[in-house]
């Protein structure tokens, strides 16, 4: 299958801002244009969307539903590079379940955090550093699970749509041109700042 143009950043007009919300118009047309983008940089291969069936599969196993743009997302890009890692299937699960209670080197949890702790489910390791991205069961809100830095529990965004926004913002940096890295990531950083505030984007990249 032929390849759609890429994207080559070189001014800050160049970044695209894929959709309001997954699902709107045009949304699969320009989050297409950036992970195809992103796979060409590094020499990826793409990969396949992810069957309905698939994903009843997993909410079966979690025993609840997933956030609906992480659904339609899963079912148009599957386990897409979007400059971040999506969990595969298999290994999304309740945080709770890799917390320890009794363990005197685990977290110390404060009673705010407990209380949407048993909620939360990963489903993105961040940069495979031990960070994970989770979606709340029941509000499908996304938290950040920070393993080592207080606060470890920090609520992010109000729906999935929003960190996959975010993500694929954050991941044209790599697509710079002839202005050089660093100022398209500058420009990354502004729009993201733009969207959702300093203090968002100083937890989550810093």
């Amino acid at each position: 299958m032929k390849r759609i143009q890429m994207i080559d950043i070189n001014k800050k007009e160049d970044i695209i801002i894929p959709f309001e919300k997954i699902g709107d118009n045009d949304w699969e047309v320009k989050t297409k244009i950036i992970i195809e983008s992103l796979a060409e940089n590094w020499s990826n291969e793409l990969e396949s969307p992810i069957s309905i069936e698939e994903i009843d599969n997993l909410e079966n196993r979690l025993g609840t539903t997933l956030p609906n743009g992480l659904k339609i997302f899963y079912n148009t890009f599957g386990i897409a590079d979007i400059g971040e890692e999506l969990q595969n299937f298999e290994d999304m699960m309740w945080l709770k379940d890799l917390w320890d209670e009794n363990d005197p080197y685990g977290q110390e949890f404060t009673k705010e955090h407990k209380i949407s702790l048993p909620y939360l489910i990963s489903f993105s390791d961040y940069l495979g550093n031990g960070n994970m991205f989770c979606f709340h069961s029941e509000t499908k809100e996304i938290y950040y699970y920070d393993h080592d830095t207080r606060p470890y529990i920090t609520k992010m965004f109000d729906n999935v749509d929003d960190y996959i926004k975010g993500c694929l913002i954050f991941a044209q940096t790599d697509l710079f041109g002839e202005v050089g890295q660093d100022k398209v990531e500058k420009w990354t950083e502004q729009i993201v700042k733009s969207l959702f505030g300093k203090t968002i984007v100083k937890k989550w990249h810093y």
